[in-house]
């Protein structure tokens, strides 16, 4: 087997075990039922959503420098993935020990190791995609990105389905301890996944950039390259859109008393979404491109908001978190290739870092403010920020630079 074969056939395999792990360590389904049953306040639950992207923020522009620097990246990324892994692995099993005696410090331990876990999660961006750009060809990216993610996602049916089980029939704190382990059991195996693909070296010159070096050359960055500059702030706006994933559970336990079964239906219906989403997006996206995509995902977040702030029931809240999952898809599956699309391959891991440190600050001050608007004001003003966040930020994918992005790439 050639080496372009294996690893698209591997990125495949990546996919599909990441899904499936994430369905086990969903922070908006899972870990919010975990922290609710732990008694954590709404702030505490916003927190833990949060840290999704302030751990990575934090982190960014270290692995940003040390992917610009590497000839060869896949190695050092294989090691940070086993030490972020094996770290998380290590809190799994304090989950029994404290949960039921001291469950207010279960949840700070959570929180602390939930930080440190999403820390290593700032290496994704650069790392991942300056490989994926690399590996894989452009024809075949739409497809394999949507292809895999609608098989992972198919698979996740069941996985979420044992999730439901083990929530229901195995002793609390002992189902969250299990769930959250074979969480990592998956992760582990992607770190194997990445061990077996084969690297060739890129063609580097060394920088020297040190952490304020990094985010001083960001304006710079941005107003040399303004279609560049539209992408991110329309990405902002979606980012935005789907911060209303961390609530929905959140709001359907509290509001209408949603119980065990149904929280796992909300992790059911992620990934009947995902599949439909990927297969669809993927084809759509070799057809149509990129930014077609990424509109009709921006318009998705926007009418997920406004449903779910205008109807007061629970099948309104199960179709939101629909949307915004069909929404979130989109954007997962098109952002960084519209960004491979259309910058230089020399500055695609700044571009791509760039990117990911402004949306993650976007989502982060939201998701935090919004655990005080839901508390101070209502579930209801979270969502419709939420919504117009989403017809926004399709407004920004829709204007007159982001078509030339369009055109340009069509015409390449």
């Amino acid at each position: 087997m050639n080496d372009n074969r294996r690893n698209l056939i591997l990125m495949f395999t990546d996919t599909v075990l990441f899904i499936n792990a994430m369905t086990f360590l969903s922070v908006n389904a899972v870990i919010t039922y975990f922290l609710a049953n732990l008694g954590a306040s709404t702030f505490e639950i916003g927190l833990a959503n949060a840290l999704v992207s302030i751990g990575a923020f934090i982190s960014q522009p270290i692995f940003a420098e040390k992917v610009m620097n590497l000839s060869y990246k896949l190695k050092t990324f294989v090691k940070i993935l086993f030490i972020q892994r094996i770290f998380f692995l290590a809190f799994v099993m304090t989950i029994p020990l404290f949960s039921e005696s001291h469950p207010q410090l279960m949840v700070v331990l959570f929180l602390i190791c939930w930080a440190i876990f999403n820390v290593f999660v700032g290496s994704y961006n650069p790392f991942y995609m300056s490989l994926f750009a690399k590996m894989i060809a452009e024809q075949h990216m739409g497809r394999l990105r949507g292809y895999s993610g609608g098989f992972g996602n198919l698979l996740a049916l069941g996985s979420a389905y044992a999730t439901g089980v083990i929530l229901r029939d195995v002793q609390f704190p002992y189902n969250y301890t299990i769930i959250f382990a074979l969480g990592v059991i998956f992760l582990l195996l992607d770190v194997l996944n990445f061990s077996l693909m084969k690297e060739k070296p890129d063609q580097v010159t060394k920088i020297s950039m040190n952490y304020f070096q990094y985010f001083r050359s960001i304006p710079a960055l941005l107003r040399e390259d303004s279609r560049f500059k539209r992408m991110v702030i329309g990405f902002s706006f979606m980012v935005v859109s789907q911060v209303s994933l961390a609530y929905y559970v959140l709001y359907a336990v509290r509001a209408f008393d949603a119980q065990a079964s149904q929280v796992a239906l909300f992790t059911a219906l992620t990934g009947v979404i995902n599949i439909i989403g990927s297969v669809l997006f993927g084809i759509l996206a070799d057809k149509y491109g990129h930014r077609f995509i990424l509109l009709i995902s921006s318009a998705c977040g926007g009418a997920a908001g406004f449903l779910v702030f205008g109807v007061e029931q629970l099948w309104a809240v199960f179709a939101a978190f629909a949307l915004t999952n069909l929404s979130l898809s989109g954007y997962n599956l098109s952002s960084g290739i519209l960004i491979i699309e259309n910058v230089q391959r020399e500055k695609l891991p700044m571009c791509v870092s760039v990117n990911a440190m402004i949306t993650l600050v976007v989502s982060s001050v939201v998701t935090m403010g919004s655990s005080f608007l839901v508390d101070w004001i209502s579930f209801q003003s979270v969502f419709l920020v939420a919504g117009a966040a989403g017809w926004l930020g399709c407004a920004a994918l829709y204007s007159r630079q982001t078509k030339a992005v369009s055109s340009n790439t069509k015409a390449g």
